[in-house]
């Protein structure tokens, strides 16, 4: 069954980041961001392209749709922080990033629950399963290092004073948590599907580890710097720029995720397709 080739997810990702980079260093950080933009509408496009896919009776379907509705929120988030859009002091790009965060986690656990009432997992040993939690168990101490780091950081600036403040708070801890379930969910179900067909059913959830991965090092600059969402950051520094590039490297990891399941399907149905 052939997938979206390593190689070429890999071109396409070191375009997408570098282009970003390019735009910054040369023509300035709006630039960038609208290079940005556009990959963001770009990944939520893809994924739910690849929802409808299914059949509205598919398994896979639920999951694929609820990372769309997490992407597809991004560019309103985007679209509010520009416009200011608050109800008093509580931003609203602050209570749409909570819930696509609870959107994304939702997916990764709907993709666990999928793949685990598969067939193709149904000869996997209880062995098997446990060799794949510990190897989760020891990446997954990263994550829980950034969740310790920003629980911390948050906590030494004292409890937040106004409602606006609260949300923030909230906002960035679900966001943490969240990036570190899909993190630690992605490692997981890429330990259990790596043997299954030369691994190429295993690639989606890869990218999809490495777009969690980015965005957990991104959410540690974002606490350090007091911000919430990646727009908040203003500068020109490294410090600014590195969140930013990152945020763009998850963005293309999750589109190419997308792709590759795309690119899975199709060759799926190439091969049940009867041949005259």
């Amino acid at each position: 069954m052939n997938s979206l080739h390593p190689l070429t997810a890999l071109v396409l990702g070191v375009l997408a980041v570098g282009g970003r980079v390019l735009l910054d260093l040369q023509l300035g950080v709006e630039a960038g961001e609208v290079w940005q933009r556009g990959i963001e509408a770009l990944s939520g496009a893809v994924v739910v392209m690849v929802a409808l896919q299914f059949s509205a009776g598919d398994p896979p379907r639920r999951p694929w749709a609820l990372l769309g509705v997490a992407m597809a929120v991004v560019p309103l988030i985007r679209l509010v922080s520009h416009l200011g859009l608050a109800f008093g002091d509580i931003k609203v790009a602050h209570l749409l990033l909570i819930g696509g965060n609870i959107f994304m986690a939702a997916s990764l656990i709907g993709f666990g629950r999928v793949l685990g009432s598969s067939e193709l997992l149904s000869e996997r040993t209880a062995e098997d399963r446990l060799r794949a939690t510990a190897f989760v168990g020891l990446l997954a101490v990263s994550a829980l290092a950034v969740i310790g780091y920003n629980t911390i950081e948050l906590a030494g600036r004292g409890p937040p004073v106004g409602a606006g403040a609260w949300v923030a708070t909230i906002a960035t801890t679900v966001s943490t948590l969240s990036d570190a379930l899909v993190f630690a969910g992605g490692l997981y179900l890429l330990w259990l599907l790596r043997p299954l067909i030369g691994g190429s059913l295993a690639r989606p959830y890869l990218l999809l580890a490495v777009g969690a991965g980015a965005f957990l090092v991104v959410d540690v600059f974002l606490v350090a710097a007091g911000a919430t969402t990646q727009t908040e950051l203003v500068g020109t520094d490294l410090r600014t720029l590195l969140p930013k590039w990152l945020g763009c490297l998850a963005f293309t990891s999750f589109t190419l995720a997308a792709a590759t399941q795309a690119a899975l399907l199709r060759s799926a149905r190439r091969h049940v397709e009867p041949r005259g």
